[in-house]
């Protein structure tokens, strides 16, 4: 009997450790994307996304990673604002804006930035145009964008890529309504050592097609020019415009082309 209460002893004891010991729980490990991601809008903001060091990962940018890329695409250029073009621009072939004006008109962008011989890929984003913003492209000197007119929703732009010294190179045509960004033109960049140049070679509208109720000149047309040799405000568009490099991310989007 004795026998029996020493084991029954035991077996309480042991059943009372048991008891006592921590228990392994299994966890479920959370992982935190803390990279933002950038608003399609921001025109002015230096590359839009900052290098980790790595040459792997760059926070707070959309766009697609590619192997090589260091930091995110460019989207550092100011909003480019542009009134219908003149007779005479148009005759000669004068572009709404460069990229070779701007990189030397102390904006802060560099020429650098316009280099490279494998990748260059472009979208547009339209944007309602301000009374505040001067046109890249004024019919006189000191012809303003009206304060009232602002009748276009959707925009068709052309975009030239060439090499310095170059007068032809590859077309992109690119649309997209108001704060919308347009499709991708995946450009086949020219082998060179300088950099390249981006040049908007038409802009057109739906504002005339607008204002037919949707009877005439659509889907786009001319940006009406009010008084084209006077300083009277005119209707202006503007629109961002966004590319991509050998040593950046790739844009987000579908392909134009």
């Amino acid at each position: 009997m004795k026998k029996f209460y020493k084991i029954s002893t035991v077996v309480i004891m042991m059943s009372a450790l048991a008891s006592c010991s921590v228990k392994s729980t299994s966890s479920k490990t959370t992982t935190t994307n803390t990279s933002s991601t950038s608003p399609i809008g921001t025109s002015g903001t230096g590359s839009g996304g900052t290098s980790t060091g790595t040459g792997t990962t760059v926070s707070g940018c959309d766009g697609v990673a590619r192997d090589g890329a260091t930091r995110c695409y460019y989207k550092n250029i100011p909003t480019i604002q542009v009134m219908g073009a003149t007779t005479a621009a148009s005759s000669a072939g004068t572009p709404y804006w460069s990229s070779a004006t701007l990189t030397s008109s102390g904006t802060g962008v560099s020429p650098n930035q316009f280099v490279s011989d494998g990748t260059f890929n472009i979208r547009i984003i339209p944007r309602l145009a301000n009374a505040t913003t001067a046109a890249s492209n004024p019919s006189v000197a000191g012809k303003t964008c009206s304060s009232f007119m602002n009748n276009a929703k959707k925009l068709y732009v052309q975009i030239r890529l060439r090499q310095q010294g170059a007068s032809s190179g590859e077309i992109a045509t690119l649309s997209a309504a108001i704060d919308e960004a347009s499709n991708i033109w995946h450009f086949s960049p020219p082998v060179s050592a300088t950099p390249l140049v981006v040049e908007v070679i038409n802009v057109m509208a739906d504002i005339r097609c607008n204002q037919s109720g949707g009877k005439y000149y659509c889907p786009y047309a001319d940006i009406p020019l009010n008084s084209p040799t006077m300083n009277y405000p005119t209707e202006c568009v503007a629109f961002d415009l966004q590319y991509s490099t050998d040593e950046t991310y790739d844009l987000p989007g579908s392909s134009a082309n």
